[in-house]
């Protein structure tokens, strides 16, 4: 059964995990307190200032500043997909929503970031708040305008998914913070 979730991810399923963490509750209550970096998404492209991108800021990965953060997020995706992982990356992501209004990708307003891939085989998003129209969207191709499918936010559900998969943050406009959880991972 395990072996088979990550099949469907790799063949384009996405898979969602209600009530994720285990540490979930210590997770939220440290998110404010780790220092984030101002940065853009999506990565590896080149824009004239961080505005030009999806603006946010991101803690170092959690092996780098919260070691045994990350050592537990790792373990609890071992178990569900009953595999060792590598190359495994987590971070908190947080996005702002007076800065996004002045971003090229949430142009007019538009929920939908910038479409791309991530350059590795899994990928997984975990969200802290709850919101029908933020989250992440998939698309079939990276050039579609209309997304396949939303997942909507909502407090320790975890959406794994390819991440070779095209797809898209999701910004909700009513909150003016937002904090992400986000996951990288190959398996061996």
């Amino acid at each position: 059964k395990r072996k088979m979730i990550l099949d469907l991810i790799k063949y384009g399923s996405i898979i969602s995990i209600p009530h994720f963490l285990n540490n979930y509750e210590e997770l939220d209550s440290k998110k404010e307190q780790y220092e984030y970096e101002a940065v853009y998404q999506p990565v590896g492209r080149k824009y004239g200032n961080r505005f030009q991108a999806h603006p946010c800021y991101e803690t170092p990965f959690f092996e780098n500043c919260d070691k045994s953060m990350n050592n537990s997020i790792k373990e609890q995706i071992e178990t569900l997909v009953g595999k060792k992982i590598i190359d495994f990356n987590s971070r908190l992501r947080l996005s702002i929503s007076s800065e996004l209004k002045k971003s090229n990708a949430f142009v007019n307003n538009s929920p939908y970031g910038f479409v791309h891939q991530d350059d590795i085989q899994f990928a997984g998003v975990l969200l802290f708040d709850q919101s029908f129209t933020g989250g992440t969207s998939f698309f079939e191709y990276s050039n579609d305008k209309i997304p396949d499918i939303t997942y909507g936010a909502w407090p320790n559900r975890l959406v794994l998914y390819n991440g070779f998969r095209s797809h898209a943050a999701c910004h909700d406009f009513t909150y003016e913070r937002r904090y992400a959880l986000l996951l990288f991972f190959n398996v061996a």
